[in-house]
């Protein structure tokens, strides 16, 4: 009889276990590549899928000056564009949550919206500069999944214009 107990303890852990998981699930990384526009001109584009790890431009490579967005809450400056699309077709994006600079934008509200209804991705534009050549930027795709870190680095001898025209 007290072999019989111990069991369905152990029965009903295993139980609790299988339905609510042990962690958060970990998952592919997202596909990232120029935005549609290609905000910030041509540069050269190379995303290591595996490290997650953006290198934008090259030597003599120069990033576009862009004017402030206030339609989209977008700063002056040299900024990149990019399109970020969940790795996974079927999660739920509505608890999605994305975090750059500090600020933490959640419930999908980050995500592109055609004809009212959320999309699958978003588009970024992260200001760089010659001080701040490398950027971060961190998404929880879905509430019980790992946050992905994804790194934006502008490679070594790329160019930065500014409000004038002027390249530095």
């Amino acid at each position: 009889m007290k072999k019989l107990k111990i069991l369905a303890v152990i029965l009903c852990i295993f139980s609790v276990l299988a339905l609510c998981g042990c962690g958060n699930k970990e998952l592919d990384s997202a596909s990232i590549v120029r935005d549609d526009l290609r905000t910030g001109g041509s540069l050269s584009f190379v995303y290591d899928q595996k490290e997650c790890i953006i290198y934008i431009g090259g030597q003599d490579e120069v990033v576009q000056y862009s004017q402030a967005d206030e339609t989209r809450d977008l700063d002056a400056g040299c900024r990149v564009g990019l399109k970020v699309t969940a790795p996974n077709e079927n999660l739920d994006l509505s608890t999605a949550t994305l975090e750059m600079n500090g600020v933490n934008y959640s419930s999908g509200s980050f995500l592109e919206k055609i004809n009212g209804q959320h999309q699958r991705f978003f588009n970024l534009y992260p200001i760089v500069s010659p001080k701040d050549d490398r950027v971060s930027f961190s998404v929880t795709w879905q509430d019980g999944t790992k946050k992905q870190t994804y790194k934006v680095i502008m490679v070594p001898g790329t160019k930065f214009e500014d409000k004038n025209g002027n390249i530095s």
